[in-house]
């Protein structure tokens, strides 16, 4: 597995445990997963900004950014 060192890996909020993603995470009009932004719990009208990320480093391996 080769890794970009300053690769900025596919992620989106990181989704509370018992959770979907499809529930949680907005969507952009792209149909992609919003990167930094998550519904309030329990309302799927309003949003918050992320303090915690999932990040998909199956592509470029371990980054500095999916490390810290």
């Amino acid at each position: 597995m080769w890794c970009y060192k300053g690769a900025w890996p596919e992620h989106h909020c990181k989704v509370p445990q018992g959770s979907l993603v499809n529930e949680t995470i907005p969507k952009t009009d792209d149909g992609d997963y919003e990167k930094c932004l998550m519904y309030v719990a329990n309302n799927t009208n309003k949003t918050t900004e992320c303090s915690e990320w999932q990040y998909y480093d199956q592509d470029v391996g371990y980054t500095i950014v999916s490390q810290v």
